[in-house]
């Protein structure tokens, strides 16, 4: 079975991050349909669930990863804001603070960490080239 799936997949676009945002509000659709008892919710909860198989089953590779180029620089800020929640929650950072000190460079934002015990040190931020002074 796993096989003829696999035989009548190839040469088709398959699934991306369009199809996993598709398949998210079409849950968030169906979910709000049911709670509010909506038959209209819930019908045009399968209006992405039809777009996201029609795009799935897609031989046209070039428009759906047009498509997806767009709803990835559209979702970008999006995914930026959930890796900083995600960056913060982290074990390691608080274990890694009796070993490091972080700053934050003043010109980019970019979260920078420095060894402890080092004095006072020339920070220099790797993405824009920034330097500022702090202690270690």
């Amino acid at each position: 079975m796993k096989d003829k799936f696999r035989k009548f997949m190839t040469g088709r676009y398959g699934v991306d991050q369009l199809s996993n945002g598709l398949n998210v509000l079409f849950f968030i659709l169906v979910i709000l349909g049911i709670l509010t008892r909506n038959n209209i919710i819930l019908f045009l909860s399968l209006v992405p669930m039809i777009y996201n198989y029609f795009r799935m089953f897609s031989k046209n590779f070039s428009k759906r990863y047009n498509e997806n180029r767009i709803y990835t620089n559209m979702m970008s800020p999006v995914y930026n804001f959930v890796d900083k929640i995600k960056y913060k929650f982290q074990k390691n950072k608080k274990r890694d603070k009796k070993k490091y000190k972080y700053y934050h460079c003043k010109n980019c934002g970019q979260e920078l960490r420095i060894p402890r015990g080092k004095g006072k040190v020339t920070i220099t931020c790797p993405i824009c080239k920034h330097s500022f002074d702090g202690r270690s």
